[in-house]
């Protein structure tokens, strides 16, 4: 029997998530979106999940375009967990519609809330010291029912949140490729490279031993989170400064402010985009 879980993840609580599931269901290999979709295909999976943040209300894109081309067996049992923190919107919508079109569905979906990391538009938040745990044995549970092959009907996106994506959403998403124009270094940067090796688009490259961002990004902050010397910054690039709204007059990235990252997710982890997890029964 193959399991495996494609995941998204920037600051780790998705991979967190696919890992601590890989362990319940038994073992699984647990594979970055990184990964050219017809490297790594689920023809004779029997299990395959799908773990992902909610980015303006929906799938990463870089998620849709790599389910769309994936192979799978349409016969597998097929769960998705999305992260999140306020609105899930329609990320199970999104996955349902490129597994209808593949003959396959949705067995199990569920919405997990976690630790905001948006950081360059507010602290995390809720506290960590109460999220964690929280989201530890959301995921215990959740893993347990994913094993016993529990069909579970995902979370639809509310009334409310269908209405005002259009008017909210749709202007982020139309200046997306702009985002990480706000993005740069100052003196504290060693030229490590781990913003590269861990950013799950590779949209960072190192010229002269500094990062250069290529405007593929979503704006998960892997690279700010997982900084050693903390020395990205952000200022908010002009395209959002003429959208004019609330979030976008916020950007920024004070000094003082944590640069979260999932705790039991380190920068290796993030570098590794194949690996196999064994179950703990």
């Amino acid at each position: 029997m193959k399991n495996v879980i494609y995941y998204f993840s920037g600051t780790g609580n998705s991979l967190r998530t696919a890992v601590r599931i890989a362990e319940q269901i038994r073992g699984a290999e647990v594979v970055s979106i990184r990964c050219n979709a017809e490297d790594v295909p689920a023809e004779n999976a029997d299990v395959i999940g799908f773990v992902c943040p909610a980015y303006e209300w929906d799938i990463p894109g870089t998620m849709k375009k790599f389910a769309e081309k994936l192979k799978i067996n349409p016969n597998a049992y097929i769960f998705m967990i999305v992260t999140y923190v306020a609105v899930h919107g329609k990320s199970f919508e999104t996955m349902e519609e490129i597994l209808h079109k593949k003959t396959a569905r949705l067995h199990y979906g569920a919405a997990l809330r976690c630790v905001a990391s948006q950081c360059t538009a507010y602290a995390p938040f809720p506290p960590e010291k109460f999220m964690i745990p929280y989201m530890e044995k959301k995921i215990c549970k959740i893993g347990k029912e994913i094993s016993e092959r529990k069909t579970r009907a995902y979370p639809a996106m509310s009334w409310l949140a269908r209405k005002l994506y259009p008017k909210l959403m749709t202007p982020y998403m139309e200046i997306e490729h702009e985002y990480d124009k706000g993005f740069f270094t100052d003196e504290r940067c060693t030229g490590c490279g781990t913003c590269a090796r861990v950013c799950p688009l590779q949209n960072i490259t190192l010229q002269e031993k500094h990062p250069v961002w290529n405007h593929h990004c979503h704006g998960c902050m892997a690279c700010v989170a997982y900084c050693p010397s903390k020395a990205i910054q952000f200022q908010t690039p002009e395209a959002y400064r003429q959208l004019n709204t609330v979030i976008s007059r916020r950007l920024c990235l004070p000094e003082k402010r944590k640069r979260y990252h999932n705790p039991f997710i380190k920068a290796a982890d993030l570098m590794k985009d194949r690996q196999y997890i064994r179950g703990k029964h």
